[in-house]
């Protein structure tokens, strides 16, 4: 779920955005049993992972090309590097996407360390199908499994929404003409808008998962609580600011509730791990 205090994350400019039946729920979990019993063992937090993407691909239409999922030493570590002079302001993501459960010697070892026990939740998504999640993220939530599914269900909308290339395309295109003042504005408002759609169809997927009440509503509030953000929407917010992130995901819900989504059919597929890549990868079937 991505978040103002990061703003990078969602700007338009770069390449990331803006977090079954039960028989079939059943061959899910024997299929992934029997994989972890005859390849390299997942980390706890991918089988987390795992088990999230699984059950919202259960009730969802995730599309026909493959999820990725990697876990990283998150942005506090890309802040950390560049206090330690490693490099400089807006070139630090090296050290943001490095793998935790890689050993890189003492310095960097200790980057890493920090930003697990100091560092908050912020993933974030890539427009070629990749959610990038902080370690740190599954320290935080803890047992809160559903709030990690509604930031893993937001990255996965901005992902099948084409959000990034349809904010480059509306900077590079649509506004062009505009004075440069006039497009920024316009491209923040765009950007904003984008995490509100994708805050209503991560709720939308939470409901057809059977995940019950307001609870991507709950995940918001303990997101802005735990990074500490209580900002305002400004006009050069990236995202939407606290009370109005929130007053829009509670008109929705109320809709929501009155009208349940339709059902939709399930999207069939496999994982697979790859320790040297650090990536888990959710395959759907072909058709």
């Amino acid at each position: 779920m991505n978040l103002p205090a990061l703003p990078k994350v969602s700007l338009p400019k770069g390449p990331r955005a803006f977090g079954f039946t039960a028989l079939v729920l059943g061959l899910v979990a024997l299929g992934a049993g029997a994989w972890r019993h005859t390849h390299t063992p997942l980390p706890a937090e991918y089988q987390t992972l795992q088990s999230v993407v699984g059950r919202l691909a259960a009730y969802n239409a995730l599309g026909t090309s493959p999820i990725g999922l990697s876990i990283n030493n998150g942005s506090y570590a890309a802040t950390l590097a560049e206090m330690r002079g490693y490099c400089k302001e807006a070139a630090c993501d090296f050290y943001a996407q490095l793998n935790p459960y890689k050993s890189y010697g003492k310095d960097w070892d200790e980057i890493g360390r920090q930003s697990y026990t100091l560092g908050d939740i912020g993933a974030w998504s890539t427009s070629s199908g990749t959610i990038e999640v902080p370690r740190t993220a599954f320290r935080i939530y803890g047992r809160h499994t559903g709030w990690l599914a509604c930031t893993v269900a937001h990255e996965i909308a901005h992902i099948q929404r084409n959000h990034i290339f349809l904010a480059s395309y509306y900077a590079n295109n649509t506004i062009r003409s505009a004075p440069e003042k006039k497009q920024d504005e316009l491209s923040y408002v765009k950007s904003r808008q984008q995490e509100l759609e994708s805050d209503r169809d991560s709720a939308v997927m939470m409901a057809r998962a059977g995940y019950k009440g307001r609870i991507c509503i709950d995940n918001l509030v303990f997101l802005h609580k735990s990074s500490g953000d209580g900002s305002a929407t400004e006009p050069d917010s990236t995202h939407p600011g606290y009370d109005e992130r929130i007053k829009e995901l509670t008109a929705f819900y109320a809709k929501l509730e009155k009208e349940p989504p339709a059902k939709v059919s399930p999207t069939l597929g496999h994982f697979t791990y790859s320790p040297a890549d650090n990536l888990l990868s959710f395959v759907p079937s072909k058709t």
